[in-house]
């Protein structure tokens, strides 16, 4: 009897294709609670940096499972080549503006809905979009869908920051936003919770993700490609949450059966990991010098995720076989998005 295939590790990825393939693998586990879940899904803001992927998920998992499901996205699509790429899946795109009240009323309803739109990290030199896409979008969106299951793409940006080394906040944490980005976050949280208040049909799960790892985006290779490079790293956040895009994808996707009203939360983050051991580790292999600047901080901006590993189980891909990953891809000239995420920046700007 022919023994399984070994399933690739994140480590032994090198192209394009491997790196779509390897993102959008469903786990078992998914593969079951998608062949359980009832109803449409739609993906808003589905042309982001982590909603191609997922939708790709989707259709793989349901292809697995055997369900017969409407799966749709809508987004601006600002880059052409992932409307191509979704249409490619065979599901449903809309192409607009999901502010615009009439193109948001025009989509179909769907009993499951997973909100990805909304600006992120770099928002202070434009607080009005800030707030006006992750907050009142949010409001027009949860009106539009009230009878539906909403998984909210949020983040831990809003915890309060904990003395470096000892446990990150829980679900349960009072929020402490920093910056513009911080509170629009807290904002497009009170704006669901609002249409909530006005639907008891409406559930949703306010899905907290901490630094998702890609090998072209994330918090890991932008410091592969400073340690590559020869730059310091600044510790003044001197440790960070990381987990693999595809496990934060599935999680999510898992999480679409735990929405409640009052919304549930839920982290998602992997484990808190030292920078100052991050940067070491990428530059024993890349065979270049750890290079830092400033002193290390004393408070850090993590968040505790046991919640979700007692949910979903562990997660597939550890935080070694991440580092080795990005190291590999930026020596071999892998591509890049060229969306920084500010991580390790003397000056971030939330």
């Amino acid at each position: 009897m022919p023994e399984p295939e070994r399933a690739m590790r994140m480590s032994e990825v090198s192209t394009p294709a491997e790196l779509r393939e390897f993102m959008t693998e469903p786990t078992p586990a998914l593969v079951q609670s998608m062949a359980a879940l009832e109803g449409d899904l739609i993906v808003l803001g589905a042309g982001g940096k982590i909603g191609p992927d997922l939708i790709e998920t989707v259709v793989r998992a349901d292809s697995e499972a055997g369900a017969d499901r409407r799966v749709m996205a809508a987004s601006r699509f600002s880059d052409p080549s992932v409307r191509e790429r979704l249409m490619g899946l065979e599901i449903e795109v809309f192409a607009g503006d999901l502010s615009d009240r009439a193109f948001l009323h025009s989509l179909p309803a769907a009993p499951n809905v997973v909100y990805m739109a909304g600006v992120k990290f770099g928002t202070s030199h434009d607080y009005r979009l800030a707030f006006h896409m992750n907050c009142i979008l949010p409001y027009l969106v949860g009106e539009r869908f009230a009878e539906a299951r909403i998984v909210v793409f949020s983040s831990s940006n809003p915890y309060p920051a904990v003395p470096f080394g000892g446990p990150g906040p829980t679900e349960d944490a009072a929020p402490q936003p920093r910056g513009i980005y911080g509170w629009t976050i807290l904002a497009r949280e009170a704006a669901f919770a609002t249409t909530a208040l006005a639907s008891s049909a409406q559930t949703l799960c306010y899905f907290r993700l901490a630094y998702a790892q890609h090998l072209a985006y994330g918090v890991l290779a932008d410091i592969a490609r400073t340690v590559w490079d020869g730059q310091p790293v600044s510790l003044a956040v001197p440790s960070v949450n990381l987990i693999s895009q595809r496990d934060a994808i599935d999680a999510a996707l898992r999480a679409i059966g735990h929405c409640r009203n009052p919304a549930f939360v839920l982290n998602c983050a992997g484990p808190a990991t030292p920078v100052r051991r991050i940067v070491e580790r990428l530059a024993e292999i890349m065979g270049r010098d750890a290079a830092f600047a400033g002193s290390e901080g004393q408070r850090t901006m993590v968040c505790d995720d046991s919640l979700c590993a007692s949910m979903f189980g562990p997660y597939r891909d550890g935080v070694e076989e991440m580092i080795e990953a990005a190291a590999g891809w930026v020596m071999a000239g892998g591509e890049s998005w060229g969306k920084p995420t500010m991580f390790g920046s003397a000056t971030p700007d939330y």
